[in-house]
């Protein structure tokens, strides 16, 4: 697991059909709105590399080395999102009162802005997030989110590093 900090933004909008590097989606990217940034600038990624836990008589091959398949293993993106307003919640659960606990679920393409002058951009991310902590300094009330990286609809490359954007729409949540 790694973690990417220093981010200076975050934005999102309607997932890239075509994928991240596709002729249409630098439009698209430069109408997604700007939304809350998560706690502490960063956000956790797990990208695990395809593998197999199964054991095989001698002599017998493995499917993992037979079906070389570069789209298979996980990858999750983590974030918590504390100092959220009512937008905030709207974005994520669909409702300005959400019940803690409970998982919501969503599909959006995001892009994370780095202070060091470039964003990474994903087409399509499916999330859950939940209310979780208190009302304490040491455990905040706060937005979990965990999102795993989805394949674009159309086909095409699901994330990768690219410009930050020029975004033509007002700051939102």
């Amino acid at each position: 697991m790694s973690q990417l900090v220093g981010l200076a933004s975050v934005h999102s909008g309607a997932p890239l059909p075509k994928g991240v590097q596709d002729e249409g989606a630098t439009n698209l990217i430069k109408a997604y709105t700007l939304i809350t940034q998560p706690y502490n600038g960063g956000v956790s990624t797990n990208f695990s590399v395809p593998t197999s836990n199964k054991f095989y008589r001698e002599g017998q091959s493995s499917p993992f080395f037979v079906i070389r398949d570069p789209s298979s293993g996980t990858q999750e993106l983590t974030w918590n999102i504390v100092d959220f307003d009512d937008d905030t919640l709207e974005f994520y659960f669909g409702t300005d009162e959400p019940a803690k606990g409970e998982l919501y679920e969503g599909e959006k393409g995001f892009v994370f802005d780095t202070k060091a002058g470039y964003s990474i951009a994903f087409a399509r991310l499916k999330y859950t997030a939940s209310l979780t902590g208190g009302l304490n300094v040491s455990d905040p009330l706060q937005i979990a989110v965990s999102a795993e990286v989805l394949a674009p609809e159309q086909g095409g490359v699901a994330w990768w590093p690219i410009p930050i954007p020029e975004y033509t729409t007002t700051p939102g949540v």
